[in-house]
């Protein structure tokens, strides 16, 4: 009798246990300022290869953006440029293949209607390297809703984008081979509307962790932001403190939140026509509710950190104010800005903005899910790519050591 009532007790613990378990659920939140993340329409663009007088231009390839083409005069042609739906913010994304029948001198004329430039045009050759576009070729109307650009054309393809494309064929490719690493898994959080992967890379995997969590490209052309989580990442593997920091600690990378849009070639939205950095309140869209319960599942709740990778005009971290919104390890973000300006030194400033709950954004949601902390780690567009790297690795290093003393 003794040996059964002891079996018995083992058995309601090991079920009370499991309950306790699956009682982490994913929570919704009233944001102070709500958005609408219901399904919108969205306007696909016609792909294919369009020749005006000689000059060739194509749009039939992942993450391009062109409306429309038409000759204007003497050498000088219009590319038209209009987002998946309205409204949207002022972000015009472009990407396109030229070429001639001979090689000549021709204008491009940049067309965003009522927007205005944003990006400034980078060439490649191959889809793989990239430089920008001299800036003496590139003029612009008085309110810059036109960019022209002074080119020379051959039958060579010349590419032509706001930011060096990188598409979701080219995130996993990357994925692919960090994942070579035995530390890094590759897995699937689900699939997008239109049945791309979500990928994510699980780092030190361990469900009695601490779980760490990075997000990317919710906004398709923001590829600064991704450019700093590649190095961020690197340093995150590769660090003197790496083997400490990942025995304590499990991290969740989802780099690409919008294969869809990426690949579409939208300005901002998914094909759900919605800004997805607006959804994490109700998830409306199939991509962040997905996300979203992944991360909840995996982490069984313990979720200490979150940061989301995004580009803007110009590098900035929005973090939350400790005195007005409750986290853990409220002085973290404080110390760890701090500590990024005394490391990188030479004068170097962190742009920092703290606030309260706002949006229902990646980074609210990490605090009202969780009560950790957050962060929107902005990069500038136009941020030199060898600055990006050195200071997403000292990133990477300070908020390590400064996680290690938790």
């Amino acid at each position: 009798m003794k040996i059964h009532f002891l079996k018995l007790t083992v058995l309601i613990i090991t079920f009370s246990s499991f309950d306790a378990s699956s009682q982490v659920k994913l929570k919704t939140y009233d944001f102070p300022r709500p958005v609408d993340t219901s399904d919108k329409e969205i306007e696909f663009q016609s792909k294919g290869i369009f020749e005006e007088q000689g000059i060739y231009v194509r749009n039939d390839f992942n993450s391009a953006r062109m409306n429309g083409f038409k000759y204007v005069e003497a050498n000088t042609y219009e590319v038209s440029i209009s987002p998946e739906n309205e409204p949207i913010n002022d972000s015009p994304w472009y990407a396109f293949k030229i070429w001639a029948d001979e090689s000549k001198e021709i204008q491009i004329n940049l067309s965003y209607t009522l927007y205005n430039h944003r990006y400034v045009p980078k060439l490649s050759t191959d889809g793989e390297s990239w430089e920008n576009l001299d800036q003496s070729k590139v003029k612009y109307n008085s309110d810059s809703t036109e960019t022209y650009l002074s080119l020379s054309v051959s039958s060579d393809t010349l590419w032509i984008a706001g930011q060096e494309i990188q598409d979701s064929r080219r995130v996993r490719d990357w994925s692919l081979q960090l994942a070579q690493d035995k530390r890094v898994n590759l897995k699937s959080a689900g699939t997008s509307a239109k049945g791309r992967d979500l990928m994510v890379l699980d780092i030190g995997s361990s469900k009695n962790k601490e779980t760490i969590v990075f997000l990317s490209r919710q906004h398709p052309p923001e590829v600064s932001g991704f450019l700093a989580l590649k190095s961020f990442l690197d340093e995150v593997l590769n660090n003197s403190i790496s083997k400490k920091f990942l025995k304590r600690y499990r991290i969740l990378v989802y780099p690409l939140l919008n294969p869809d849009g990426v690949d579409e070639g939208h300005w901002r939205h998914s094909t759900g026509g919605v800004d997805l950095n607006r959804d994490w309140a109700y998830y409306n869209q199939t991509e962040v509710r997905q996300v979203a319960e992944h991360i909840v599942k995996e982490s069984k709740g313990n979720v200490v950190f979150g940061m989301d990778f995004h580009s803007t005009w110009f590098d900035i971290y929005y973090t939350y104010n400790p005195d007005s919104v409750s986290l853990n390890m409220p002085n973290l973000t404080r110390s760890w800005t701090a500590n990024i300006e005394d490391s990188i030194g030479e004068g170097f400033k962190t742009n920092v903005s703290e606030s309260g709950i706002g949006s229902p954004t990646s980074s609210g949601w990490f605090a009202t899910q969780f009560g950790a902390q957050a962060v929107t780690y902005e990069v500038g567009d136009e941020t030199p790519r060898m600055f990006i790297d050195k200071k997403a690795r000292v990133s990477a290093e300070e908020l390590m050591k400064l996680l290690l003393k938790e």
